[in-house]
């Protein structure tokens, strides 16, 4: 009979193995018909995501494939994003050293191709890593980098700022701050209801039902949940959200529909093969068993994930120690009950509360008792004063016990709120740092709001509506509603480009047009302007910050020109010196910045630069904390120590929008 059960197993098994072989060669014949490179790439990446929860074997015959690949192709990124693929896998089986190691692996290749994007996508998985291990400083480290790097990169990666924040409010739930996770969660809820991505908005929800569960507020919890219950997911996402569900039905004491929530959730875990998931879902069953009484059907399951956590995650190995404690003390077995209860004392990170501790006495009480009873009934034909002393010996051997076991729980008490403490200083300094950041960011909008307001300076339109009225005045009409429709054009501009952060060459250009023409006119003709952009420079491509050049032109005219009675002349000239570099250079024939200076002290209102100032701030707040930094030249012009105007010269970054 067992011959015949290992030969069907073992059938099995290889018609198993011959089913994924045959599917692996079906799939290799496709991709033997696709000659585009482009495509080989794109439609490998998306076999290897379909069968990254589905079928362990073969997604890790693609990823094998894919890194063979970017070796052949010498393609370091590509190695790199597939490295991380790997880690997923392991991660998927359990292995905790070998995620680690191929994290690391791929974060070092982004770093040393500075591929900064793809890098903050592996801290972001690392931030996972570290949150599953327990060790949540590190993790809200690297939460708080992804966070403010994708921040930085403005709206179009608000998706991935979202996605993070709800990672982190997983961690909140994991140091026991289900109320400050729970407030983050609700708020992205608002947010997300009318979101297109209905899995983003379901995993939000699956968030929210756990931390209602672990308040133990289960009917709100199962509101949520069951919200989304039939929104199409991915198998893990599918099965962790059945695996809540059964959760909050166990809390409302609703056995049967939390064991028919698991059973499902457990069938997807299975196919996908997360060893770790399947565990917790043996040990919620085994759980729910032992409430109904049922020891013999529950102890199997409570067992067999006992062994996977020793393994596998210390963070659940007390949880775990305390439900078997339970189970034994149900049936009886003391001995094992009390075992179970030290080895969780052992290795719990937080204090036990006093009803816990008495049941500790209490089981240690029931044992020994039990071993005494036993000892009784062997020694019953022994004499009274052996009774006696040995009765006497019992009660010395309990009282060194509790007295053992209350020295025991104040160190516990001790190291516990010295580690807490600890704690919540490393995440004071975290959310400091935050403030810090957000602080910088508030004066960075509030220097781009000035800019915005120098570049509409009242003298400007004053002078613009003037001209205007002029030629209403002097019925030149034409002339009138030319100079309106470029006045209007230009503010237009200005209060479009004040709501972004940055401006392609050729839009800066057009502005600065429009404004010269304005300015030209207000001269009475007596301007003569060149704007000469580099054909490389020329590209809506490339962007620089908005708002930079033209208090610079504005400057040059008012400081320099002005004060000139003729022959007034102005070059601006933008080309790209490198591929990360824009040089702009603003040349006058003025009469230097000492004449200026001179005639503004001599007027009894004195002219002050805010459009400049307002600019120098602006810059210091864009400079900040950044390697390549803008740089500004001023150059006084002179010949034979004569002022003949002056040259700024400002060196740009190109920005990555």
């Amino acid at each position: 009979m067992k011959t015949q059960i290992l030969l069907l197993l073992l059938l099995i098994s290889s018609q198993l193995s011959f089913s994924q072989q045959k599917e692996i060669d079906s799939i290799n014949d496709m991709f033997s018909q696709i000659k585009n490179d482009s495509l080989y790439n794109l439609k490998l990446e998306k076999t290897i995501e379909w069968y990254r929860y589905r079928d362990p074997k073969i997604n890790l015959y693609f990823i094998k494939k894919a890194l063979r690949k970017s070796t052949n192709d010498k393609d370091e990124i590509k190695y790199a994003y597939w490295t991380r693929e790997l880690a997923f896998y392991h991660e998927a089986r359990g292995d905790s050293d070998s995620t680690y190691y191929y994290l690391n692996k791929s974060l070092s290749i982004y770093k040393a191709n500075n591929e900064d994007y793809y890098a903050h996508f592996v801290k972001s998985s690392l931030a996972q890593y570290w949150q599953d291990l327990g060790e949540y400083t590190k993790s809200i480290k690297y939460y708080n980098e992804v966070i403010s790097f994708f921040e930085k990169q403005g709206e179009k990666e608000a998706s991935k700022v979202i996605l993070t924040k709800m990672n982190l409010t997983s961690l909140y739930d994991d140091m026991e701050q289900l109320e400050e996770g729970l407030k983050i969660n609700l708020a992205l809820y608002a947010q997300l209801k009318t979101d297109s991505n209905k899995e983003r908005f379901a995993r939000l929800c699956t968030n929210i039902a756990s931390e209602y569960m672990h308040l133990e507020k289960h009917k709100e919890g199962l509101k949520y949940a069951l919200e989304v219950e039939g929104v199409e997911q991915n198998p893990k996402a599918t099965a962790n959200l059945y695996s809540t569900i059964g959760s909050l039905y166990s809390g409302l004491e609703n056995y049967t529909f939390s064991d028919k929530y698991y059973k499902k959730a457990l069938k997807i875990y299975e196919e996908i093969g997360l060893l770790y998931s399947m565990q917790i879902i043996y040990h919620n069953i085994g759980n729910d068993l032992m409430v109904l009484g049922k020891y013999k059907e529950a102890e199997p399951y409570l067992l067999k994930t006992n062994a996977f956590f020793q393994k596998n995650d210390r963070t659940v190995l007390a949880d775990s120690y305390f439900v078997l404690s339970e189970l034994y003390e149900g049936k009886k077995d003391f001995k094992k009950a009390l075992s179970y209860y030290k080895k969780r004392e052992v290795i719990r990170d937080s204090v036990i509360g006093i009803e816990k501790q008495k049941a500790i006495v209490d089981i240690e009480i029931k044992y020994e008792t039990e071993k005494t009873k036993r000892e009784k009934e062997a020694a019953e034909q022994q004499v009274l004063i052996a009774k006696l002393e040995s009765n006497k010996n019992r009660n010395l051997f309990l009282g060194s016990i509790v007295i053992a076991g209350l020295l025991l729980l104040a160190s516990l008490f001790y190291f516990g709120r010295l580690k807490a403490k600890k704690k919540a200083q490393l995440i004071a300094v975290e959310l400091q740092e935050t403030q810090k950041r957000l602080a910088i960011e508030k004066q960075y909008k509030d220097s781009e709001l000035k800019a915005l307001k120098a570049q509409m300076n009242p003298h400007f339109i004053f002078n613009a509506l003037n001209s205007i009225q002029d030629y209403i005045v002097l019925n030149q009409k034409n002339l009138a509603s030319d100079y309106l429709g470029k006045f209007a054009d230009l503010i237009r501009n200005y209060l479009h480009f004040s709501d972004t952060s940055f401006i392609s060459i050729p839009d800066e250009v057009h502005n600065l047009n429009l404004y010269l023409e304005l300015e030209k006119l207000r001269f009475e003709e007596e301007l003569s302007y060149s704007i000469q952009v580099d054909n490389n420079a020329n590209s809506e491509m490339l962007n620089i910050p908005t708002m930079l050049i033209q208090p610079y032109v504005e400057n040059a005219l008012k400081h320099g020109l002005l004060h000139k009675k003729d022959n007034r002349k102005l070059h601006i000239s933008v080309s790209k010196v490198s591929d990360k570099l824009i040089e702009c250079v603003i040349e006058d024939n003025g009469v230097g910045r000492e004449k200026s200076k001179e005639i503004n002290q001599k007027r009894e209102a004195q002219h002050k630069s805010f459009a400049l100032k307002a600019t120098t701030e602006r810059l210091d707040l864009l400079n900040y904390g950044k390697d390549k930094k803008i740089g500004v030249e001023i150059i006084d012009l002179k010949d034979d120590d004569k002022a003949t105007g002056t040259k700024v010269i400002l060196t740009i970054p190109i920005l990555n929008t």
